[in-house]
C-alpha cells in the first residue's frame, strides 16, 4: 500500500510536511490524534518492523529517549511498512558537553541492548559488529564520519575505534 495506511491510525491522522535527511524511507511529520509525530514508509520486512518496534519499546521503557511507536487502533505498531513514531525535538551535537551527552546515551545504549539479536533472525553485538575493515565501504563511511563531526565528534570516534577490536566478524553458522 502507501500512505493510505496511515487511516489505521484515525480519521483524523494526515501528513503535514515531508522531513530531510533519510536515504531509504519516506519521511513525514505527521498528526495523529492532534499530536505531532513522525509516520516513515519505507519497504523493511514486518520481520525487520517487529524486531525495530520491539527495540524501541524496550529502550523507552528503560528510560532512554527514543522515538517510540504510536499503535494503530487496533494495536499494530506498523502496517504495510508503516511506522508511526512520537516526535522528539533535537539537532545534531553542537559543544563538547553535546558531544558527552552523546558517549553517555550510546553507553546506556550498549548497557540496555547486551544480548539482544542485531537484525531480525541476526547474532548478538560484539563491539558493535566490529569496526569496519579498512578499505571497505563503511571504514570510508567512518573515516566520513569523523571528518563531519568536528573535532569533539573525531575525539569520540576515535575513543570508539581504539576500544574495538579491529577484526572482521566471524560469519553466522547454521546448525
Amino acid at each position: 500500500m502507501g500512505w493510505e495506511s496511515l487511516a489505521q491510525w484515525g480519521d483524523d491522522a494526515v501528513r503535514v510536511e515531508r522531513l530531510v535527511g533519510g536515504v531509504a524511507n519516506d519521511v513525514w511529520s505527521v498528526r495523529i490524534d492532534g499530536m505531532l509525530a513522525v509516520g516513515r514508509l519505507g519497504t523493511r520486512s514486518d520481520a525487520d518492523l517487529a524486531w525495530e518496534t520491539d527495540l524501541l519499546v524496550h529502550l523507552d521503557r528503560e528510560g532512554l529517549a527514543v522515538p517510540t511507536p504510536i499503535s494503530t487502533l487496533d494495536g499494530r505498531l506498523y502496517v504495510d511498512g508503516l511506522v508511526v513514531m512520537t516526535y522528539l525535538e533535537g539537532g545534531p551535537p553542537a559543544s563538547a558537553s553535546d558531544w558527552s551527552r552523546v558517549a553517555d546515551a550510546l553507553r546506556t545504549l550498549h548497557r540496555l541492548t547486551a544480548g539482544r539479536s542485531v537484525r531480525a533472525g541476526g547474532r548478538p553485538p560484539t563491539c558493535c559488529a566490529r569496526m569496519p575493515v579498512p578499505g571497505s565501504t563503511s571504514a570510508l563511511c567512518l573515516r566520513r564520519a569523523s571528518r563531519d563531526v568536528g573535532p569533539p565528534g573525531r575525539e569520540l570516534l576515535a575513543a570508539r575505534q581504539a576500544s574495538c577490536t579491529a577484526t572482521r566478524p566471524t560469519p553466522a553458522t547454521s546448525s
